[in-house]
């Protein structure tokens, strides 16, 4: 019993981190647009040079962080350079937005690594800890670009993530090398089929529409079912089988926003169903590299920022969404069902 209610404190404590981190991250930069008075194209630098630095960067600190073998250590320094950019950010956007994308990427991959292992080789804790991330991005953006913006609020619950990482007992990990696939063909294979169905789903969620997005109340309940999907998906999969969950809800789904994206309700059911394989994949990717949480959990997120890309150039695919979107969600859900079946065998 007192393992469980230290699996759920770690697991409650850091996930409420991940909100306030990635809230923190998206306020600033909202905030950033108006205090400077910032041209759009200049902002868009900002915006393109913090996910370069916060997604990019991951699997190479992951890489560091398996070798000091202290990723508390490195959650820590992440919170650290974020309280840093907040001193920063009256001085220079770009140098507080290089602290953002970099602490940012150093609290995910220490975060990441611990949640990995709460529950080792299972989906159900990396999905309740990535799931408080949609929220925050959610209140983040909305505090960054109110009128009555301050950053003593975000310093004040910087300190408190501060206090909950550092003063948390983390699960053992073991960073030995374990057994991996004899056929080391089938090994790469493995990777390459998760790590292009996180990529094409970064796709998807980046060029799909949601034209009702614009109602406040319906943006809210999107974001819900975001969480939802990611916080429930890894639950679901430990229970029923990750083939089966993570399959048919990307089958189902790549149905639900490609033909009725439209309609608010099936809309959020969709991203529900689309965001359910999220620690799948996550949990599947370090099965396959054991003793190397933190550069596997830096794989996917690498993986995130290659697949939205298209978004960053601006790629236009007017009249041609839905069906990209049936077919890209259709292939996702083929590469996770090849990768999940060769992994099992």
């Amino acid at each position: 019993m007192d393992n469980a209610r230290s699996s759920v404190r770690i697991l409650g404590l850091y996930g409420l981190s991940h909100g306030i981190v990635d809230a923190t991250c998206c306020a600033l930069l909202f905030a950033s647009l108006s205090f400077y008075d910032l041209s759009a194209s200049y902002f868009f630098t900002l915006v393109l040079a913090y996910n370069l630095l916060a997604f990019g960067t991951q699997p190479f600190i992951g890489l560091y962080s398996d070798r000091l073998q202290k990723p508390r250590l490195v959650a820590l320094a992440g919170i650290f350079l974020l309280i840093l950019s907040l001193a920063f950010y009256y001085l220079s956007p770009l140098f507080t937005m290089l602290l953002l994308g970099f602490g940012n990427a150093l609290f995910h991959i220490g975060a990441g690594t611990v949640s990995l292992n709460i529950l080792p080789r299972k989906a159900t804790a990396p999905g309740i800890f990535v799931a408080p991330g949609a929220i925050g991005l959610l209140i983040g953006g909305l505090y960054g670009r109110s009128a009555g913006f301050s950053m003593l609020p975000l310093l004040v619950l910087l300190l408190l993530c501060f206090f909950f990482v550092s003063s948390t007992r983390i699960p053992d990990i073991d960073y030995k090398k374990g057994k991996r696939a004899k056929n080391i063909d089938i090994f790469e294979l493995i990777i390459l089929f998760l790590l292009l169905s996180v990529a094409i789903r970064a796709f998807v969620g980046s060029v799909i529409v949601f034209p009702w997005k614009s109602n406040f109340l319906l943006m809210v309940f999107l974001t819900l079912g975001v969480f939802f999907g990611k916080s429930l998906g890894g639950l679901f999969a430990d229970r029923f089988g990750w083939i089966k969950v993570g399959v048919s809800s990307l089958v189902i789904s790549s149905l639900l926003l490609s033909l009725w994206a439209g309609n608010p309700f099936l809309g959020i059911l969709g991203m529900f169903l689309f965001n359910m394989t999220m620690p799948i994949t996550l949990v599947a990717i370090s099965d396959v590299l054991p003793g190397r949480p933190g550069f596997s959990f830096g794989l996917t997120t690498l993986a995130l920022i290659c697949g939205a890309f298209p978004m960053f150039i601006k790629i236009s695919l007017q009249g041609y969404t839905s069906v990209i979107v049936l077919m890209m969600v259709l292939l996702s859900a083929i590469f996770l069902f090849l990768a999940l079946r060769k992994r099992k065998r």
